[in-house]
């Protein structure tokens, strides 16, 4: 069953449950011309349902939607992005980058896989464990349908609409393709998974150049501190709920990065790590549950303040036979 809230009129928060360890997910509807929906759920049993459910408890039909925003293309904000457009017609808009995963969303995934299952050597990872890590990551391959997006999107646009005018700002870190939606007319910034009010966001991890692999984090905390003087009374997040004390939670989010690079320094001292074992370290120093899905998280973090510390000099990085091992002077 979905919960709605009316932000203002006009703005409504549509949660939607899911069968995951993120219980649920948020997605908006802006009730001007054009109708529009930003982020879909999941395309899973019972999402789409509660969703049609919801549009009618507000007066519309799916069929009704004329433009849906996706702030990036995890699968619980893309998932259900292709019914819809088959249903409504609507103009479907997205991040540049992330075209290939709308129109491909199945091929997309399996790349990343493989991809993954590559680096798994560079992170310390037995390929058993990434093989059960990857066996979770297999549940997303249903949950999206492929699609064409009408309008690619670079940031920096301002998407007409009578009277939710939306104002595109590139944010990638979470995502390369990820964007947030600025109503500068009523001070409130729909943030996806960029800001959320309780957790920090897992930044992304992506193969770069020669072999080598990189963190989004980097481009994460610049992305929130870039936001950080604008006049926004109220953001509207992807999970969780709506964060009134925008700057404060962007403070608290640089602290939290600030003190785990300085867990880690001090970790590391008197003793060389693989990032699998400061990743099953960091899960044991925060008590979380000691699951593939846990790890492999953890392992993302983790990589993104050692990229950080790496190039502040305050780490040393060796490689021996592909993997990567660090160390303090």
């Amino acid at each position: 069953m979905a919960f709605i809230q009316r932000i203002i009129p006009g703005i409504c928060k549509i949660q939607l449950s899911m069968p995951f360890r993120m219980d649920h997910v948020n997605v908006y509807l802006l009730e001007g011309s054009p109708l529009t929906l930003v982020d879909t759920g999941p395309m899973m049993e019972g999402v789409e349902e509660d969703l049609t459910g919801a549009l009618r408890q507000l007066g519309h039909e799916p069929s009704h939607l004329e433009r849906i925003v996706l702030t990036h293309t995890h699968p619980d904000h893309m998932g259900l992005a292709a019914r819809l457009k088959e249903a409504s017609g609507a103009e479907l808009l997205c991040h540049r980058l992330a075209a290939p995963k709308v129109t491909d969303y199945r091929g997309a995934v399996m790349e990343e896989m493989e991809e993954l299952l590559r680096l798994s050597r560079m992170l310390g990872l037995p390929p058993d464990l990434m093989r059960l890590n990857q066996e979770m990551m297999d549940q997303w391959l249903e949950v999206a349908g492929s699609t064409r997006a009408d309008r690619l999107l670079e940031g920096g646009e301002l998407l007409a609409g009578d009277p939710f005018a939306l104002k595109v700002i590139y944010t990638p870190g979470h995502s390369l393709d990820h964007i947030v939606l600025s109503l500068p007319d009523y001070r409130l910034l729909v943030t996806g998974d960029l800001l959320l009010d309780k957790i920090t966001p897992n930044p992304d991890i992506y193969p770069g150049e020669e072999g080598e692999m990189l963190s989004g984090l980097p481009d994460f905390l610049q992305s929130i501190t870039g936001l950080m003087d604008m006049p926004v009374i109220q953001a509207l997040p992807g999970h969780g709920n709506c964060i009134s004390d925008f700057r404060g939670r962007i403070l608290d989010i640089l602290t939290h990065h600030e003190q785990r690079k300085r867990y880690i320094v001090a970790n590391l001292r008197g003793r060389e790590m693989t990032i699998l074992a400061m990743g099953l370290d960091l899960i044991q120093f925060v008590q979380a549950e000691m699951s593939p899905s846990n790890i492999f998280l953890a392992m993302r973090e983790v990589f993104g303040h050692l990229v950080i510390l790496e190039e502040e000099e305050e780490v040393i990085r060796e490689v021996r036979e592909g993997t990567w091992f660090y160390h303090v002077e």
